[in-house]
């Protein structure tokens, strides 16, 4: 499904107990009246989307596209979700304060300085007040990108809360739904595939 390829493999590294989880980023909504309520969250939301045997009562969301947030509130609601499931939650309870106010966001694809503002302003929102990053700019001196996030607290000689991956682990899916919207691209401006694409 289009929708599906687009969507974005969030990993949540949790420093504390060196723990690392994985959600796809994907927030299910089921109409009711003239609302909308969460359905689902993460990896659930494409086993039940596969399933609905009424999909016209249900909206699937894809916040973050290929690395990018495209739609803010409904991207609160799934990083909130993960942090309280996987970071917050000690035991089956809630914990009261954060080991850390610092946050490492890693991000994987390009990102404009608006939409790398858009996370640091989202993480701040959820609580953080040092947003520290690792972009596709960003030189790792020979370290893979989980040897980076597990010596973040070494290097900066600070406590962290935790790290937030935002990857991808198809990239296959990737390309599928950019070059798809490619040729939705050229059908609109009119323009031959086959002129460009040799």
């Amino acid at each position: 499904m289009e929708l599906l390829d687009s969507a974005v493999d969030i990993k949540v590294y949790n420093y504390s107990d060196r723990t690392v989880h994985s959600e796809k980023g994907l927030v299910l909504f089921k109409k009711d009246k003239d609302n909308f309520i969460v359905a689902g969250i993460g990896e659930e939301c494409e086993r039940y989307w596969m399933d609905l045997s009424d999909p016209e009562n249900y909206l699937l969301v894809v916040p973050i596209s290929l690395g990018v947030i495209t739609d803010y509130p409904v991207a609160e609601k799934l990083l909130k979700y993960m942090l309280s499931k996987y970071i917050f939650t000690v035991n089956g309870k809630k914990k009261l304060l954060k080991r850390a106010s610092r946050v490492l966001l890693v991000l994987h694809e390009p990102c404009s300085p608006i939409d790398l503002r858009a996370y640091e302003d989202l993480l701040m929102l959820l609580g953080y007040k040092n947003v520290h990053m690792i972009t596709s700019k960003t030189d790792l001196g020979g370290l893979t990108v989980e040897e980076a996030i597990w010596k973040m607290e070494e290097t900066q000689g600070k406590k962290f809360d935790c790290a937030i991956e935002i990857t991808k682990n198809n990239h296959f899916e990737y390309a599928k739904y950019s070059y798809e919207k490619l040729l939705d691209d050229f059908k609109r401006w009119g323009v031959e595939a086959s002129e460009i694409i040799k």
